[in-house]
């Protein structure tokens, strides 16, 4: 975890330093609000819990990363070995550079599970993309998806294992098991701010978990309310902030959400969610708050969109990259508006050998009208395809959230 807290100690230094100089120089220092001053030669413990109490941390958060099969291919090494290193390399000085990074791992990793790209529809991607999304600084991985259960029990012990022996280096939420690692909240503790994140899926594209193994993913619907709700609550108790991570939705709905997703916002922001940041859908979809009749109030991106994939059509390509300061100051915990929002991301995709595509996300501001004359969707199905028409789509989804 990057946990960067030089700031916060060069704060608490200099408080002390301007404390003892107002000893030694009789300086009296004053508060701004009720507080009186302390005695001369006494630290005003008020003070000093203020400046201990404050933070700030900033969080980006990706859409799905869904190896299809020539992007396996692509990334072969030989002796079994792969690389997904290049997909993340456009964007990894924003992935490196916050407290939080956050990236939606919609398929399973499961070693002793030969790869495999999703021909028949189901997935199992090799180790090094979870090596590749440490290596790029992410440092929460979501894993409860539709695509979960691929592997039955088996994929998602894999998963299990894989994560918790690279813990050291990223945390994984949505796949638990046993029954007290599932009902165990994930409280993060940030520069001075402990956030809370859970994560539950829509569904295992038909499968149905053990009736024994319950535990193993949270699904969301009307059966699991309570438990999600109770959830949420816990983790209102535990943290300062909480965070939802919904995989959730239709896909390639653009745009706006179904209601079922409005329905589920309301209910996590009503049991204390602070933030939602939904998955699945494949292509972008609006950002809103959402105030629910209980007073609470919580900013919600319905939709990331794709981070990586070989999905081929324009809005698929379009993904969002969401980024929010949380601070932490002498009104409490909140969202710093001015500082929140996204930006917008193009996955490259170029079409180089039978079923082989090379991809790397850019940030769109970055991406050029060159670049897309290269795409796979220009060269192969659409000569239409431009940056101008990412953009013209961004602006039309994400409009006044748009950072950069």
């Amino acid at each position: 975890m990057k946990h960067k807290k030089a700031l916060i100690g060069l704060i608490i230094g200099l408080a002390v330093v301007a404390i003892g100089l107002g000893v030694f120089i009789g300086l009296e220092i004053r508060s701004h609000g009720d507080f009186g001053s302390a005695p001369e030669g006494e630290i005003d413990d008020e003070k000093v819990v203020a400046v201990e109490d404050s933070g700030e941390v900033t969080i980006i958060a990706v859409g799905d990363v869904l190896m299809h099969t020539p992007l396996l291919n692509y990334a072969k090494q030989g002796n079994g070995k792969y690389d997904f290193n290049l997909i993340f390399s456009e964007t990894k000085d924003e992935s490196t550079a916050a407290d939080l990074a956050v990236c939606n791992q919609e398929t399973i990793i499961a070693h002793d599970i030969a790869p495999d790209g999703g021909i028949k529809f189901i997935f199992n991607t090799p180790d090094a993309i979870g090596e590749a999304e440490i290596a790029a600084g992410y440092d929460l991985i979501l894993q409860a998806t539709n695509h979960s259960y691929d592997y039955g029990v088996e994929g998602i012990l894999g998963t299990i294992a894989f994560w918790d022996s690279h813990k050291a280096d990223a945390t994984m939420i949505g796949l638990y098991d046993s029954q007290k690692r599932r009902d165990t909240i994930e409280v993060l503790e940030i520069n001075g701010i402990k956030i809370a994140v859970l994560n539950y899926t829509y569904g295992l594209n038909g499968f149905s978990l053990p009736s024994d193994k319950q535990y193993l993913l949270t699904i969301l619907n009307n059966g699991n309310m309570s438990k999600i709700v109770d959830d949420i609550k816990r983790a209102e108790d535990l943290a300062d902030f909480t965070i939802v991570f919904p995989h959730w939705g239709i896909e390639d709905q653009v745009g706006k959400p179904v209601q079922a997703q409005v329905n589920w916002a309301q209910t996590f922001t009503q049991a204390g969610a602070d933030l939602i940041i939904g998955t699945h859908p494949h292509v972008c979809e609006n950002i809103e708050w959402i105030e629910s009749e209980n007073g609470n109030r919580a900013l919600c991106y319905y939709s990331l969109g794709n981070f990586a994939s070989n999905q081929e059509e324009l809005p698929e390509v379009l993904g969002g990259m969401a980024k929010v300061k949380i601070v932490k100051d002498f009104t409490g915990v909140h969202i710093d508006e001015k500082s929140t929002g996204v930006i917008p991301l193009v996955t490259h995709n170029v079409h180089t050998a039978s079923f082989t595509n090379k991809v790397i996300v850019y940030k769109l501001s970055d991406y050029t009208e060159a670049l897309a004359k290269e795409h796979t969707i220009r060269k192969r199905f659409d000569s239409s395809f431009s940056k101008a028409k990412l953009d013209e789509l961004a602006n039309k989804v994400f409009g006044k959230w748009i950072l950069e």
